[in-house]
């Protein structure tokens, strides 16, 4: 019995044994498998432009003030006293070329000037009593040499003794010395004669100078003398610019003036020799000159007159000086003023440009790389080669093609890959436009009103 009830108690045992694995294995063969749970990939939102190609308005912006092309600071050439002033001899006034402005008393300088040529006189006349002396001495010696060689032919004979020839020839030999100091005395004469010549020049310059003529049509800056004052010999009597031409001089940034101009011998392979590479390309450019006056702007043409010799140093800068001719002509009461001297004003120099650029905004530039949305909407970095910079834009030579979809808007964080949700960025694309050509398109203006049309629908419904 002891026997049965252990193999009944081991049946048990492998009988639940049995049962423990065939629950388990129809367990593991009907279980329900775990559902997979897909999760939705979120979409960020991004301003975005199209890439273009545009015929840019290159331009380059300077400062400075306005100088007068010509200027005159009229010296006293001359001392004396101050005997005219002329009405017009007042700050701000007009002067026209050739008109006398000031005197100075020429009195003593006439009396020199006849004392000289009293002197040149007194010397002509010196000359014709010696011309008259030195025919008489002529004659005198061709009497004497004759007589000379007649009392030789009686010494001969012994008709003359020696002692009479010796008088005669020592009266031949004075006769001649007297006749070499009259022609010795006449080249005195004449050299004393030039340098009088000289000194009536002098003179008549002096007497010349006591009056100050304009030698340019000029505007009055400043007067330093009143009538009956003594004026001495290099003394500043008044100022005064010429009106013809006005001129600026403005620093211009080399980078900025490297699109402008063409040359085969770029800045930055020879920056020591910048003026004598980019002389030919800047002289050749247009220029504007303007000013804000009151509620409106004023602008007057303008030409390159000069490339300054050298850069600053410290600037990296190149000094261009814009003429403008006739600035008085072209003013008008209330609306242009004059180009007056020390106004400070703008200078924009016009780069002569035909070719169409890739050019992006400055600020989706980042370090050298530009965010581009893909043909799957997605972010990529594409690094790029800049041709130039500009004020509000860059020019792109490498790493992009037209029609390409970059992004404008800041995006924190910045991830290779994420997906975008594309926004038009009218407003950049706006500003782009004015940046580069100074104009918007008219065929963007008439995509701009379709989309604002689409929104206003939208909003309706």
């Amino acid at each position: 019995s002891n026997i049965v009830q252990k193999w009944l108690k081991l049946g048990w045992i492998a009988g639940f044994v049995v049962i423990g694995v065939a629950v388990i294995m129809l367990g593991s063969k009907f279980k329900t498998p775990p559902q997979k749970i897909e999760s939705a990939e979120f979409a960020t939102k991004a301003k975005v432009i199209s890439v273009t190609k545009l015929k840019l308005k290159i331009n380059a912006i300077g400062y400075g003030h306005v100088k007068a092309a010509q200027s005159w600071e009229a010296v006293a050439e001359v001392a004396g006293k101050v005997v005219y002033l002329s009405e017009k001899l007042k700050d701000g006034e007009f002067v026209s070329q050739g008109e006398v402005l000031l005197s100075i008393d020429p009195s003593s300088y006439q009396l020199a000037l006849s004392q000289i040529e009293a002197q040149i006189e007194t010397s002509k006349i010196k000359d014709e009593t010696t011309h008259l002396s030195i025919k008489t001495r002529k004659q005198e010696v061709l009497l004497l040499e004759k007589e000379f060689e007649r009392q030789q032919k009686l010494v001969k004979k012994g008709n003359v003794s020696m002692s009479t020839l010796d008088t005669t020839e020592r009266s031949l030999l004075g006769a001649k010395a007297n006749l070499q100091t009259l022609e010795s005395n006449l080249l005195i004469n004449d050299a004393e004669r030039e340098v009088l010549r000289v000194q009536l020049k002098q003179a008549q310059q002096d007497l010349a100078r006591t009056h100050l003529i304009a030698p340019i049509d000029a505007r009055i800056t400043e007067v330093k003398v009143s009538e009956s004052q003594y004026a001495n010999r290099g003394q500043l009597l008044f100022s005064a610019d010429g009106i013809d031409a006005a001129e600026i001089e403005s620093q211009f940034p080399v980078g900025k003036l490297r699109p402008l101009v063409n040359t085969s011998k770029p800045f930055a392979d020879n920056p020591s020799n910048v003026s004598t590479n980019w002389v030919p390309g800047v002289m050749g450019l247009s220029a504007v000159v303007s000013m804000q006056n009151g509620d409106h702007k004023v602008s007057w043409d303008a030409t390159i007159s000069r490339v300054s010799a050298s850069i600053n140093p410290k600037t990296q800068a190149l000094g261009i000086v814009a003429r403008v001719e006739r600035p008085y002509d072209q003013a008008e009461s209330g609306r242009k003023p004059p180009l007056i001297s020390d106004l400070f004003v703008q200078v924009e120099l016009l780069g002569k440009n035909e070719n169409r650029f890739l050019v992006i905004p400055s600020t989706a530039l980042h370090e050298g790389r530009v965010y581009v949305m893909n043909d799957e909407q997605r972010l990529e970095f594409r690094p790029v080669k800049i041709a130039f910079h500009q004020d509000g834009y860059v020019a792109i030579s490498k790493g992009l093609q037209p029609k390409q979809k970059i992004v404008t808007s800041d995006l924190v964080p910045a991830i290779e890959g994420m997906l975008l949700e594309p926004m038009k960025d009218n407003k950049t694309m706006k500003q782009l436009f004015m940046d580069t050509m100074g104009e918007i398109p008219d065929d963007f203006k008439q995509r701009m009103e379709q989309d604002k049309n689409a929104r206003d629908s939208g909003s309706e419904q």
